[in-house]
């Protein structure tokens, strides 16, 4: 006995059945979907069922008449012919052949006439044009951006888009793309690419150009030069409309001359300097406008010498001493060094600062200064960070990175190694005075095993090994911060 469930899909499947035997009565065909490929050749089936009586049959397409079993003399379209069995013969496919193919059969009263609907299914590779057709389009910092690819293909393609070599991650793939336009950053080209699994995917650019006043990027803030040698001024400028990019010294517009020269390759802007003159040196206005606005970057052109480099080779040479080894670039000889130092906690509040002046113990001329300089009396265990200046005959360099060390023992979880990290932007001035010894002195009252100096402000410190050669020194260390 069947459930009214069972007995609801069988009423079901006898509708379905029904409809199929409708839609195909007096045929022996099928309706037929024919996916193929241009140039092939294909055939439409229209098999008529034989009831003792001829059928006349006619074939459609969009209400025009192709073929008419009752007009044989009728001239039928190139490329199509109608077979004995009424079947239609469609060769040398193209995609303008995609569409429905109706097949009519007619016979005398009582029959009447019964149609059947075929279709053909040209595939090919896609097609895409860009939205603008120009394939360019300018928006302002902070407008919509709006733009699209139309794509034709069979099947229907689908796109995706890239910008700047990478996909762009899409919840899905989309003809269009909308997004405001908040940064310049969002500037370049973009492409979309249509895939049907036809042929080659095909793809289409569209330009964007984001409307803003000029950026600029410094390469160098800060460039050492020495007089007679060249030297060279970076600045990059990013701005649409472009920039006009002019240099500036001393508040007047840079004199380009043989000697001075400026140079423009893309975004890239110089200014080059042959044959530097202490004259030369100073600030330099790198100033880009456009219509939307000015902006500036000064770059410092000096004889003083880079700021000295800390080498990974600085390591631990005891439980209270270091060794550093560092270089510096200038053209002229360095004169002497600053080297200043702290104990460093790590969360906790940092310690006052001790300077020392270490000679340069060479005579070497440029553009490359090595050094090495054992620092001992340090704590056992003990983190500490520190840096150095240089000066050359055209004044005191920058500070150098920080340098993160500690002697042997201190406590894994904080040691890191050898780290550089940025130095304090505060002015750093020489405040330490050497005076060589003519002969050994001790000294009492120098840095404790404990990590502390007495109590007086000014003490001083021995033993400062250079390189392979030990050389004693009385130093007075004036405790400070920076000014």
């Amino acid at each position: 006995m069947f459930s009214k469930i069972s007995w609801t899909l069988a009423i079901i499947f006898v509708a379905a059945a029904a409809i199929q035997v409708a839609g195909h009565r007096g045929f022996k065909s099928v309706p037929t979907t024919v996916k193929t490929f241009e140039n092939d050749t294909v055939l439409l089936p229209c098999h008529v069922e034989n009831s003792g009586t001829p059928a006349r049959v006619r074939w459609w397409r969009d209400g025009v008449l192709l073929a008419d079993s009752g007009e044989p003399t009728l001239l039928l379209p190139a490329r199509i012919k109608m077979r004995e069995n009424n079947s239609l013969e469609v060769s040398y496919v193209k995609p303008e052949d995609t569409g429905e193919y109706v097949c009519q059969a007619s016979r005398p009263a009582p029959w009447g006439h019964v149609t059947q609907v075929h279709a053909i299914e040209v595939m090919y590779p896609p097609s895409v044009h860009p939205v603008p057709e120009s394939g360019e389009l300018e928006v302002a910092m902070g407008d919509e951006v709006d733009m699209a690819c139309v794509a034709k293909g069979i099947p229907t393609p689908i796109i995706s888009w890239r910008s700047k070599g990478e996909d762009l991650l899409l919840r899905d793939d989309r003809p269009r793309l909308r997004f405001h336009a908040d940064t310049h950053d969002l500037s370049g080209r973009y492409t979309c690419v249509a895939t049907n699994g036809v042929g080659q995917p095909a793809t289409a650019t569209i330009d964007l150009r984001i409307k803003h006043k000029p950026e600029i990027e410094v390469k160098k803030n800060w460039v050492h030069a020495s007089p007679g040698i060249r030297a060279q001024l970076d600045c990059k400028v990013i701005a649409w409309p472009d920039a006009k990019v002019e240099w500036y010294f001393k508040d007047e517009k840079v004199p380009y001359t043989s000697r001075i020269v400026k140079h423009t390759a893309g975004s890239d802007h110089s200014l080059i300097i042959r044959n530097t003159r202490t004259t030369d040196y100073g600030e330099y206005l790198c100033r880009a406008s456009n219509v939307l606005g000015i902006r500036d970057a000064v770059i410092e052109l000096s004889g003083v010498a880079n700021p000295a480099t800390f080498k990974k080779e600085s390591h631990s040479i005891g439980k209270t001493a270091y060794n550093f080894i560092w270089e510096v670039d200038s053209y002229s000889p360095i004169i002497e060094y600053q080297f200043w130092f702290r104990q460093f906690v790590r969360g906790g509040a940092r310690s006052e600062w001790y300077k020392l002046l270490i000679p340069s113990g060479s005579n070497a001329i440029g553009p490359v200064h090595a050094r090495s300089f054992n620092l001992t009396g340090l704590a056992e265990a003990t983190h500490y960070e520190g840096l150095i200046l240089s000066r050359n005959r055209y004044g005191w360099s920058r500070p150098s990175r920080l340098l993160r060390f500690s002697t042997e023992g201190a406590p894994a979880e904080d040691d890191d190694g050898l780290r550089v990290e940025a130095a304090p932007e505060q002015k750093i001035m020489p405040v330490v005075e050497l005076e060589p010894m003519s002969q050994h002195s001790q000294h009492s009252g120098g840095y404790t095993s404990s990590g502390s100096w007495p109590a007086s402000r000014t003490r001083e410190f021995c033993f400062i090994q250079l390189s392979d050669v030990l050389v004693i020194f009385t130093v007075r260390i004036v405790v400070g911060r920076y000014r």
